[in-house]
């Protein structure tokens, strides 16, 4: 019985060592065969980018009115076809319409103020410059009345003199002392009347009230008569102001009601209208929208590491899965976008096509094809052959030898091609490129494949 039993367990061993050895044969072979062998070829430089996208409008307007009022009249339905600068809707101008008859009265009464308020500043100036006349020719009598009291002094000291030694009588030195006595009050009352007459017509009331002070004597004057005009400047001003104010509004409300015709800012055809006769327009708010569909774009999603290979002017082609997919297309790009989506790392590409015979329509599915070739340099081959560095600008790639050896050459990547690599480096049209679990390999390590 245990002979027996030691002939059951060994050879469970021996099964079980052969299982193992079996599957360890299984699993290098499974490695091996996770590798492969690409032949350089410098003829693998024509690249196809797939793109997937919709046809959109590419001109499209919404009809809005600058006037807040109720619709009068409708003149195009949806569904119909318009010009541009065709008539689609009017807008009641009741309102606007009296504002501008009271606004066009007013100009009359407005220009009547200005005339008064004209011929008010006009007699004003008048006024002053006729003050400032008065006030030179009191400067001239003061100064008359203050020679003429010097006169009398010193005659009055003659006389004195005179009378001391006998020359001339007691009367007539009395008659002297009287003429100066009213010598004394002609000057003092010179002085008053030009003191009084003097205010608001002084360097320091220029001064005062932010004027300059001419040297010249004319500019002086001209800055006097400027200073004692304000009030009746001012009221000339805010006339003509108003009138400015009221002419602005007529041409204002002149233009509404211009614009309270709602025009066609395209050739194409009503998609929407929002609006029925006696409803109210909405600041903002649509009345129409408006699509030509004589030219589209076409609108498609590009990976950040393709973007620069799209450049405005290049041309795409495409098919639309409406029209069947063996039907082929072709139209420019129009726009590239230069908003990245922060989270599918895409930016849109616009393609403009001239659809004639409006075949396509916005919404339709789309797929695009981008063709472009690489440099001459280098040579194309698939992301699973390289070992990259961490900037990834380098890379290992292992070439099989003749001798059917792998050896590591440091290489130069050139970009990144989607699903493959352009490098460059020590490397000949023809080498074998091993792929697939580089990880493993070692250099002179056998190519048993």
């Amino acid at each position: 019985m245990k002979n027996n039993l030691k002939i059951v367990l060994v050879f469970s061993l021996i099964i079980l060592n052969f299982c193992s050895d079996n599957k360890n044969e299984a699993s290098k072979k499974k490695k091996v065969t996770n590798r492969s062998v690409y032949v350089l070829e410098q003829s693998d430089k024509e690249l196809t980018i797939n793109l997937l996208g919709t046809v959109s409008h590419k001109n499209k307007a919404e009809v809005s009115s600058k006037v807040i009022g109720r619709i009068e009249k409708i003149f195009k339905e949806q569904g119909q076809k318009v010009s541009k600068g065709e008539a689609l809707a009017k807008v009641e101008t009741l309102n606007l319409e009296l504002q501008l008859k009271k606004d066009e009265a007013s100009v009359e009464i407005q220009n009547k103020q200005i005339d008064l308020t004209r011929a008010k500043y006009i007699q004003a100036r008048q006024r002053i410059e006729k003050e400032v006349a008065n006030i030179e020719k009191a400067k001239a009598e003061e100064a008359e009345a203050k020679a003429n009291l010097e006169n009398l002094k010193r005659t009055l000291n003659n006389k004195k003199d005179l009378f001391e030694i006998g020359g001339v009588s007691e009367t007539e030195l009395k008659g002297v002392e009287t003429a100066m006595v009213s010598a004394e009050t002609a000057y003092f009352k010179a002085q008053k009347n030009l003191l009084s007459i003097q205010v608001g017509y002084r360097p320091e009331d220029l001064k005062k009230n932010g004027f300059k002070v001419p040297t010249n004597p004319d500019a002086l004057r001209e800055a006097y008569v400027d200073y004692n005009t304000i009030v009746e400047k001012a009221e000339l001003d805010m006339a003509i102001a108003n009138l400015k104010a009221t002419q602005a509004n007529i041409e204002t409300t002149k233009l509404l009601i211009k614009e309270s015709t709602l025009l066609s800012p395209l050739d194409g055809k009503i998609a929407v209208r929002s609006l029925y006769v006696g409803e109210t327009t909405k600041e903002g708010t649509p009345v129409f929208v408006l699509v030509d569909d004589s030219e589209v774009f076409l609108t498609f999603p590009v990976s950040e590491a393709d973007i620069p290979k799209f450049q405005e002017g290049k041309y795409i082609e495409f098919s639309i899965d409406a029209l069947g997919k063996e039907k082929k297309f072709k139209g420019k790009i129009a726009i590239v976008s230069p908003i990245l989506d922060a989270q599918s790392r895409t930016a849109e590409i616009k393609v403009e096509f001239k659809n004639e015979g409006k075949k396509l329509k916005p919404g339709m599915f789309a797929r695009g094809e981008f063709h472009y070739t690489l440099p001459d340099e280098g040579f194309l081959i698939p992301n699973n052959g390289i070992l990259l560095s961490e900037d990834k600008k380098t890379g290992k790639v292992y070439v099989v030898n003749k001798d059917k050896l792998a050896f590591g050459k440091e290489v130069t990547v050139i970009s990144n091609e989607g699903d493959k690599f352009l490098i460059s480096g020590p490397l000949n049209e023809g080498d074998n490129i091993i792929l697939g679990n580089l990880n493993g390999l070692s250099d002179g390590q056998p190519w048993d494949q």
